[in-house]
């Protein structure tokens, strides 16, 4: 379970989900762990390897490169 992250500013406890501290109206992103980025793109290479006929690729790549 998350903890509860607390303000830069002012030291006040900010929720877990608020983006935005009550007591000073200080900006709190918050911040992604470092593999969301690469675990998504392999979810969209995956998705997109998944779509494509290979086959009718590799034949109009090769009627257009003679």
């Amino acid at each position: 379970m998350a903890k509860p992250r607390k303000c830069p500013k002012c030291s006040t406890e900010i929720g877990i989900d608020d983006d935005i501290c009550h007591a000073c109206g200080e900006n709190v992103p918050f911040n992604h762990p470092w593999y969301t980025l690469p675990i998504g793109g392999l979810i969209v290479l995956g998705i997109f390897w998944l779509l494509t006929d290979f086959d009718a690729l590799i034949e109009y790549v090769g009627l257009h490169l003679n």
